[in-house]
């Protein structure tokens, strides 16, 4: 049935996100803090050039046909493109200053922001109070854990905190271009054409270049190898993002983000520094990853409940059609008779 075959890919996809997402905050961090390479720009500047050249190629080895990027096509993705850029840029600044557990706290709250957006940009109906509570649980657990974080850093918070609101935007624009049936390598291709310039421009404006060439690790195999499997990560990061968001919806990319930011939390306590543990930090973790589950089990719930009411109207739907007005004084149309193994769900 169709309506499996939706499902099936829209899992697909979300795993596919999860395992690429969980693993970018640890090589991120790897690259910024270990070796000593804190140059986001020029991060994400190659992680677009790299995926331009991989859309360039397959279109050249006749893998992928894709519409030509034009000036318009670039102004209608521009909203979705620049909140991507403040995003991921954010991110990295953020990450720089902050443990991995906090990290992944901060950002369980984007699903606020989309609920937010949702209902502000999409015109969605207002959230269930389930859905708020779960909502406000991980906000006011983030709160908590921040005012137990031994190691607070004021400037990596605010950039945690704007990556929030850049990242909610965004997810919700992206889901916006899928719903007008822009396919995902599209909306690829034109996310990283739109940012390649901006993160090059401003490389060269905060003077990353001349850094970059006095790194310490500039010359060490091993900063290469993390550094390429950081940049090649990411573009597969892009395409998983993007790909989940077109299937499914911003709200479930940002509850996978959620359920994958758990994993990190576990292994972030005893890896680049671990945490500083405090009753406060500990109670805002633990309250704040409860909510991002109340919140996953909820959406889920509702999510099951629309697919069968849906399931149920289109079967409805479908016995009316065999039957004419007629039938009701007595005359069956014989043309319209039909059996329950002839109901299909599509």
């Amino acid at each position: 049935m169709q309506l499996v075959g939706d499902n099936g890919r829209g899992l697909a996809a979300a795993v596919f996100y999860a395992v690429c997402s969980s693993s970018m905050a640890f090589l991120n961090k790897a690259v910024m803090n270990s070796y000593e390479f804190p140059f986001p720009f020029f991060i994400m500047a190659c992680q677009m050039l790299v995926t331009v050249l991989f859309l360039e190629m397959l279109g050249s080895l006749g893998k992928l046909s894709l519409p030509s990027y034009t000036w318009k096509s670039a102004r209608s993705f521009l909203a979705p493109s620049m909140g991507y850029a403040f995003h991921a840029t954010l991110s990295l600044m953020a990450l720089q200053g902050m443990n991995i557990p906090m990290y992944g706290a901060v950002k369980r709250c984007t699903p606020l922001v989309n609920l937010i957006l949702a209902v502000v940009i999409l015109r969605r109906p207002f959230p269930s109070f389930t859905l708020i509570v779960s909502v406000l649980t991980i906000t006011i657990g983030c709160f908590v854990a921040v005012l137990g974080d031994l190691t607070f850093d004021g400037f990596a918070y605010t950039m945690g905190g704007l990556s929030v609101l850049a990242q909610g935007l965004y997810l919700t624009l992206v889901q916006q271009c899928a719903e007008s049936q822009r396919s995902t390598w599209e909306i690829l291709q034109l996310n990283s054409y739109n940012t390649l310039a901006p993160f090059i421009i401003m490389s060269v404006l905060v003077r990353e270049p001349e850094n970059i060439v006095k790194s310490k690790y500039i010359s060490d195999i091993g900063f290469h190898v993390v550094f390429w499997v950081l940049v090649s990560m990411g573009s597969v990061l892009n395409y998983s993002l993007f790909l989940c968001t077109a299937l499914n919806s911003a709200l479930t990319t940002s509850l996978v983000a959620v359920a994958k930011s758990v994993i990190q939390t576990l292994v972030g306590l005893f890896v680049f520094g671990g945490i500083k543990f405090h009753p406060l930090n500990t109670a805002g973790i633990v309250m704040n990853t409860l909510g991002g589950f109340m919140y996953t089990y909820t959406k889920y719930q509702e999510k099951r409940e629309d697919k069968r009411q849906k399931t149920e109207d289109e079967n409805f739907n479908e016995v009316r059609v065999g039957f004419h007005p007629l039938s009701l004084q007595g005359t069956p149309d014989k043309s319209g008779e039909h059996s329950l193994n002839d109901i299909k769900v599509s």
